[in-house]
Order: structure tokens, then sequence, then C-alpha cells
């Protein structure tokens, strides 16, 4: 937190106690006036307070205190070194003050990562498209097709933190002083200045994470006490089970970007970013449902036997029907038109 916000819970804190003189009631207001946003929660910490359990202070507010910080854990803006520090203080027989203190500035970071949350841009692309976004920071982020970015006009003193669903590359300019985060629903990749791919479609087969340049701390959702360091051309792979439920998924498996071809220096991974769709030796199901984001059509199997039918190869301007007769030459099947599909038979 910023000094004068710091400044703002003591005294805010001191004014609930009862405890406040003037000239800090005067401070206090001036500081409300200097900024909005303190202005803007006020009104939440005082309904905060009012609502509080009433009775012994050890036992009531030390409740209230418990609860908060469970909120805090799940919005995952509660850090170890502050719990510890806590817990000390409840355990001391304290000053009204300082009980005060404690749970207002619980509440106030509650509120800041709601407010945050609720101010994020987003950044949505149908299938078929792809775009460029440019970060405040100076980080660049390819967003692929059937993708959403979330993420802030202006980011925390302290941290950069953005949202992703479906697939991202991103360069990420440094700053040691603010780790960048990348959320997604089955990950949290964690870094300073690196490029990395992150691939985490809700319902694919697996989720990937590829680091090209730099380094990475991947935590699963799956088992948040595990964390996993990636190095250059480390590839995460996290399988999930037939149900794509992440908290049953398998264990991750670290391997290498895979190349088109294996002595060349295109990675398929990252080749989407260059406008290519690359694959090989991948089975029709998968590069299928690569196509139906890539081209923005639904493509449909009549003949579930051909899902297996393995392709390498590379599309840049293809059309969908031309792309499918390119196959064509490779495997043996057909392909009709129906209802808004791409029917394989």
């Amino acid at each position: 937190m910023h000094m004068h916000t710091d400044r703002y819970i003591w005294l805010l804190s001191k004014k609930l106690s009862g405890d406040i003189s003037a000239a800090e009631l005067q401070e206090l207001d001036a500081l409300l006036k200097a900024d909005p946003s303190l202005a803007k929660g006020q009104e939440l910490m005082q309904r905060f307070w009012k609502q509080r359990e009433t009775g012994d202070d050890s036992i009531h507010s030390s409740q209230a205190f418990e609860r908060l910080v469970s909120q805090m854990k799940a919005a995952d803006v509660w850090e170890e070194a502050p719990v510890r520090t806590v817990k000390r203080a409840w355990l001391a027989p304290l000053l009204k003050i300082a009980a005060v203190l404690v749970l207002v500035t619980g509440a106030w970071l509650l509120y800041s990562h709601n407010a945050n949350q609720d101010d994020l841009r987003t950044e949505h692309n149908q299938r078929g498209k792809r775009s460029l976004i440019k970060l405040a920071d100076g980080t660049t982020v390819w967003l692929n097709a059937d993708s959403e970015l979330k993420y802030p006009p202006r980011f925390a003193s302290n941290s950069r933190e953005v949202y992703l669903s479906g697939e991202a590359y991103f360069d990420v300019a440094r700053d040691a002083s603010r780790p960048f985060i990348v959320h997604t629903d089955r990950m949290r990749i964690h870094v300073l200045g690196t490029s990395f791919n992150i691939k985490s479609y809700p319902g694919d087969r697996a989720y990937e994470a590829t680091l090209i340049t730099g380094e990475v701390e991947v935590t699963l959702a799956a088992q948040p006490d595990k964390k996993i360091r990636l190095k250059p051309s480390d590839k995460l792979v996290l399988p999930a089970t037939d149900s794509f439920q992440v908290e049953h998924a398998h264990d991750p498996l670290i391997s290498r970007p895979t190349y088109y071809p294996p002595e060349d220096s295109a990675i398929i991974e990252t080749a989407w970013v260059d406008n290519m769709l690359l694959f090989r030796d991948e089975d029709f199901a998968s590069l299928a449902l690569r196509m139906e984001r890539w081209y923005n059509v639904t493509i449909r199997f009549d003949n579930k036997s051909l899902e297996q039918l393995r392709f390498t190869g590379a599309f840049k301007k293809e059309t969908p029907e031309e792309a499918l007769e390119a196959l064509q030459v490779i495997e043996s099947f057909n392909y009709r038109h129906e209802d808004d599909a791409l029917v394989i038979y």
C-alpha cells in the first residue's frame, strides 16, 4: 500500500475505536478529499465495523478477524508474513485501537482486491481472430483465437496481474520490483521478465505453458503447495482427466517444445503468433479443434475412427476447404458441408 493509504487506515482505525483527536480527524478529512479512491472505500469500512459482533473483544473481534482472513485467502490477497505478525498480536493483550487496525487493514485489502477486479478491461477474441495487446507496463501480449484476457488499465505498485482463458503469448517487460502473474483456472504463472506461451482452453485435453526465454514459476490450481520452475525451452503439460475436472488432474509433465520440421527453428507452440498453424504427428481430433478456432468453423466427425488419423503440415493462408483437401493428400477421408459445419466421413 502507498504511504497515504497506510496513514488513512491508521486514522480511520482511530476514528472507529473512538480514539481520534480533532487534529487527526481534520487530517483524515483532508486525505479523503485529496484521494477519491479512499473516500470510495470508507463507507464499506464503516459498515464492516458496525456489523462486527458485539461482546468480548478478545473473542468476537478475533472471530471476525478469522472470517476476514478466510475471505482474503480465497481472494488471494493474504500473505504469510502478515499472518504470523497478526496472530502474535491476537495472543497478546492489545489496546482496542490495535484490534480495529487489524480488522480495517484486512477489510481494506479485500476491498481493494475486489475493486481492482471490477476495474479490469477485457479483450475477447472470437474464433478466427487474433490480436496484439500492449499493457501499461510495456508488456506485449499476442492473444489467440477463442481467447480472453482481463487486465487492469494500470498495474498496482507491487505486482502485475492478468487473467487468461484460452491461449496467449507474453513478452513481459522486466520489472524486478513487480512480478508479473498470469492467472488461469488451471495454473498461475509467476515471472519477472520473460517470454512464454500459455494454452489453457476450458475443455481441452491438456493445458500447457511453454517458456521461450527467462524463467517462470508455475503453481497448479489443484496443487497450490507445489511450485514448478521452468527454464528456457521447457514445456509444462498438464493433462486433464476424461471429465476435465482440474482437481483430479494428472501430474504435470515437463517436455520440450515441438519443432517443425525437427531440424528447423519454427516452434509449433508459438507459430500462431506469426499467423501459421503448424502441426507434427498430430491426431485429427486435436487438429480439427485447432482448425475450428483458427478458421472459425465447426468440424464434426461422422466416422469416429478418422479422429485417430495423424498429420504433419503447415497452414497459413489456406481456406478451411483448401486445408482439408491438403490433408486428403496424406490420408484417405471425405468431407461435406452440412448445417454450417464441415462433416468428416
